[in-house]
């Protein structure tokens, strides 16, 4: 069976590991070894905090290691923390979050020194200016290892991906074995290739930002704390990482192995139009989808956030409040200046003219005392009249 299952694999020796005893004695020679990197990848019916771990698969340049957990059971993965934690050595996956989540709380392994080929293909794609999106292993050999991709027969395995519960049967399947062999042995290569492409011997960046997937473990842990959904209520607060957009939607991982985010509604959208795939917003419930396995969010402050342009950032207006605090109403500098006396305005305005007003009411001597009110409106300009002179005068003839 491994003839026919690894004859298109990398051409390296394969070992099944199934017992505590031979666990540990990979580990130590890995880690006496003095390499820099490995390669790691996970598999199961159901990946994620709660779901369940079948095989853990390991590989350098000279060797695959198949660690069979479903044979061995949990405690077979306990050898592998030193190496998982170790900082001299790094750790390459692709799109860890689920393997971290599940190892840390079904394993109690944690995972530091990360080299995650997604990340470093995010980070390609911004070097190069275009559109960020989170991208699967098949297409990531395809950009940086075509000739891998069509020598190793990928596009088979993306036209028959492996049913998630077929991991827990043993033996395993030829097409399953094979899956597993090829998902781990050509990272280290797909590392190197990335990093000249990145002129970034040592990976230091793409480990740097690694961090963010490494830390999406934590994600939800007191929020989410079992599988059960059904104190999941409207306005409760969640942390969930965006997976995938596009212009009617968007798609967010929880930290939850059966729920996910999504946001569908274009006002509720707006709200997040400041993320890229991998960055981490709070948000609050909106409501839970009737087969239970979406969520539907509205970011923190929804109504209140608006997007600055020139920052390229999400940014909450402030309240009422907040604006009375940061401006308080204060009284003019002139205030009380010209006051005369209690119930005097405090500002008497300048006259426009000061000139000596005539009175409106006139008494004309002479006149036995009578009154003559002066017109004080706009009179308008007399009409001027024809001569009569003018008038009497022949108009000549044409």
């Amino acid at each position: 069976m491994l003839a026919t299952a690894f004859r298109r694999a990398a051409r390296r020796p394969i070992h099944m590991v199934t017992t505590v005893d031979q666990c540990t004695s990979v580990v130590e020679r890995l880690l006496s070894s003095g390499k820099s990197s490995v390669a790691v990848d996970c598999e199961g019916p159901l990946l994620g905090r709660f779901g369940r771990l079948s095989l853990v698969q390991l590989a350098t340049d000279d060797d695959v290691f198949l660690v069979d957990v479903t044979v061995g059971g949990p405690k077979v993965v306990q050898p592998l923390v030193p190496l998982l934690e170790s900082r001299e050595v790094t750790k390459v996956f692709h799109d860890c979050r689920e393997d971290a989540a599940l190892l840390l709380h079904q394993h109690e392994a944690g995972l530091t020194n990360v080299f995650d080929t997604q990340v470093a293909h995010s980070l390609w794609l911004e070097r190069q200016g275009w559109e960020l999106y989170q991208a699967s292993l098949p297409e990531v050999l395809r950009t940086f290892m075509l000739s891998t991709y069509r020598a190793h027969r990928w596009d088979e395995l993306e036209r028959k991906p492996i049913n998630p519960s077929r991991w827990q049967d043993r033996p395993l399947a030829p097409h399953a074995a094979r899956y597993a062999i090829e998902g781990v042995a050509h990272l280290l290569p797909l590392q190197k290739a990335i990093c000249r492409a990145l002129g970034d011997p040592g990976g230091d960046l793409v480990i740097q930002r690694s961090s963010q997937y490494v830390q999406y473990s934590h994600l939800n842990a007191a929020e989410l704390a079992s599988p059960d959904l059904s104190g999941l209520r409207p306005g409760a607060p969640l942390c969930a990482m965006l997976a995938a957009r596009r212009p009617d939607a968007a798609f967010f991982k929880l930290n939850h192995s059966s729920l996910s985010g999504a946001v569908l509604e274009h006002e509720d959208l707006r709200d997040f139009q400041d993320l890229q795939p991998g960055d981490v917003a709070s948000c609050r419930v909106k409501s839970l989808s009737e087969c239970q396995q979406f969520v539907h969010l509205q970011r923190e402050g929804h109504g209140e956030l608006m997007f600055d342009f020139r920052k390229r950032e999400m940014r909450r207006l402030p309240s009422k409040a907040d604006v009375d605090r940061a401006y308080p109403d204060r009284q003019s500098t002139m205030y009380g200046f010209g006051r005369a006396g209690p119930g005097a305005p405090p500002l008497v305005s300048e006259k426009a003219s000061f000139r000596e007003e005539r009175s409106e009411v006139i008494h004309k001597v002479g006149k036995r005392g009578a009154v003559k009110v002066r017109n004080t409106s706009i009179k308008a300009p007399r009409q001027a009249s024809v001569e009569p002179w003018r008038e009497a005068m022949p108009r000549e003839r044409g």
